[in-house]
C-alpha cells in the first residue's frame, strides 16, 4: 500500500509521514443514540506553509497543492508528530472545539512548548457519503503554531456534541 504522503527529500534529510497516515476512532453519542466512527485524514498543509518565490529556500522541492504551491516548514513538520495524539484526545467529553468565522471549519488549541504559545488544529468534520464504512470524515485541513494575531472564531460547542449534530444533520451554529 502506497504511503498517504510520499517521503520528501530535502539536502541530507529524509522526511517521512508515517505518523500522518489516515486512521479511525469512535465514541459512543448519546444524542445520536448509537456508536460513531470517525475517519481522519491530513492536508500538506499540517506540515508545510505557503509558497513565496521570493522565501523558498533554493534546492527544495516546492509541494503541489493544485492552484497554490507551497513549501515544507520544519517546525510544522515537528509539532505534526504530535498530531495523531492531538486528534484522538478530542474523543473526551469535556473538550470544546471553536467554530472559525469561515462557519465551515472548526479550530481546537493546545498549548505548546517549542516554540512556547498556541498550536492551531483546523479541521473540517462531514457526514460520510453512502457506502463508507465510518460515520464521520475529519479532515485536519493545518495545524501551527501561532506567530500573529489568533485565529477569528465564533462560539464554542464539545466536539462530542458536534460530530453528535453533524451525523444527524443537525444545526451547528454557534452563538455570535
Amino acid at each position: 500500500m502506497a504511503a498517504y504522503f510520499p517521503a520528501l527529500t530535502i539536502g541530507a534529510s529524509t522526511y517521512t509521514f508515517g505518523h500522518l497516515e489516515p486512521f479511525t476512532f469512535s465514541f459512543q453519542s448519546q444524542l445520536a443514540k448509537r456508536e460513531l466512527s470517525i475517519h481522519v485524514t491530513f492536508s500538506n498543509h499540517c506540515f508545510s506553509k505557503a509558497y513565496s518565490p521570493q522565501l523558498h529556500p533554493e534546492g527544495e522541492p516546492i509541494i503541489d497543492c493544485g492552484a497554490r504551491s507551497r513549501t515544507f516548514c520544519a517546525t510544522r513538520y515537528r509539532l505534526s508528530l504530535q498530531l495523531p495524539v492531538v486528534v484522538s484526545s478530542l474523543n473526551t467529553p469535556h473538550v470544546k472545539v471553536w467554530q472559525t468565522a469561515a462557519q465551515r471549519n472548526w479550530v481546537y488549541t493546545i498549548r505548546v512548548e517549542d516554540p512556547a504559545g498556541p498550536y492551531h488544529l483546523f479541521f473540517e468534520i462531514r457526514r460520510a457519503s453512502g457506502g463508507k464504512p465510518q460515520d464521520l470524515n475529519l479532515i485536519v485541513e493545518s495545524a501551527y503554531h501561532q506567530t500573529v494575531a489568533a485565529p477569528k472564531v465564533h462560539g464554542k460547542m464539545g466536539f462530542l456534541l458536534l460530530c453528535s449534530k453533524v451525523f444527524l444533520r443537525q444545526p451547528v451554529a454557534t452563538k455570535r
